[in-house]
């Protein structure tokens, strides 16, 4: 038995330093591609996640402004920079104008831009709610 475990033992005695050395090369192929691609999700999830908030935000003001109702619009422009959340990157700014084109016809636009790593993105959003209701 000895004898046997003895002749495994010099048959099977490690890797050869040319196995080693395309592990080594495989491993630095990999690890820059891997490290590369979780780079661009974190990117991409960060850059998603400011838009949905952003867009969230717009639709929510434009409810806030419509269940108002028309009589308590009144034309001009308001900043509602304050009220946005600190998720999103600064310089951030919000603002919403109210015209009539039409008489009994409010028309709300929202404007919502932030920073998003190196460029400035803006969110815009038309709305219109009339002196007889929304669906009207």
């Amino acid at each position: 038995m000895l004898v046997f475990r003895n002749k495994l033992l010099k048959e099977w005695q490690g890797f050869t330093i040319i196995e080693l050395l395309i592990v080594i090369a495989i491993f630095a192929i990999v690890m820059p591609t891997l490290a590369a691609g979780i780079n661009n999700l974190t990117v991409l999830n960060n850059r998603s996640r400011d838009l949905a908030l952003a867009n969230l935000i717009a639709e929510s003001k434009a409810e806030q402004l419509r269940n108002a109702g028309y009589n308590s619009l009144s034309p001009g422009t308001v900043s509602f920079s304050e009220d946005l959340p600190d998720e999103l990157a600064p310089p951030k700014t919000g603002t919403y104008t109210v015209s009539t084109p039409t008489p009994g016809l409010a028309e709300i636009s929202i404007e919502i831009s932030y920073r998003d790593y190196s460029q400035t993105k803006v969110v815009k959003y038309k709305t219109v709610v009339s002196e007889l209701g929304v669906g009207q």
